[in-house]
């Protein structure tokens, strides 16, 4: 990976140095913790992926749900490379940081697109409109979910790689 991806403002934060909460969160155990919760987080996106993509299966006015489907995809390939991140921040790869912020990125631009994509496609299928009522409940979980684990991930200290490396 460049250099230039990986000292950014984008993986290194202003707020990163002085932090708000005094939080002494070594790299090596959050990026454990967080494979756990990646995995599973990106197996949730799978499984909406199927669901979305089966909406209108059978119906014969219903208009195929194409930005939702995009955007869960999106944020499913997100929690995957963010998963991947989590995993090099484990093995004290030099890279992990980035891969971790770059994949909840991903993840954050895939659930604002399925959302936008959740208003469109409710707004053209009127049998869905009780769907709608949930889509915003599922956006902000998983925007506050991205934003902690960025956060965690931005002020986790790096710990020196063991020799022979």
């Amino acid at each position: 990976m460049p250099s230039r991806l990986r000292d950014n403002p984008i993986v290194h934060p202003f707020f990163a140095e002085r932090r708000p909460l005094t939080l002494n969160i070594s790299e090596r155990g959050l990026g454990l913790v967080l494979m756990i919760v990646g995995t599973l987080a990106a197996l949730v996106s799978l499984l909406f992926v199927t669901g979305v993509a089966g909406l209108c299966s059978g119906l014969s006015l219903c208009s195929f749900p194409t930005v939702d489907v995009l955007g869960t995809t999106l944020m499913m390939v997100g929690w995957v490379v963010a998963t991947a991140g989590f995993a090099l921040m484990y093995l004290r790869h030099p890279h992990g940081r980035a891969w971790a912020v770059y994949g909840l990125i991903l993840a954050a631009a895939g659930d604002i697109l399925s959302f936008v994509g959740d208003i469109i496609f409710v707004g053209a299928n009127p049998l869905y409109y009780a769907l709608g009522k949930g889509a915003i409940v599922i956006f902000i979980f998983w925007l506050v979910i991205c934003a902690v684990f960025y956060y965690l991930v931005v002020i986790s200290r790096t710990e020196a790689p063991p020799l022979g490396l």
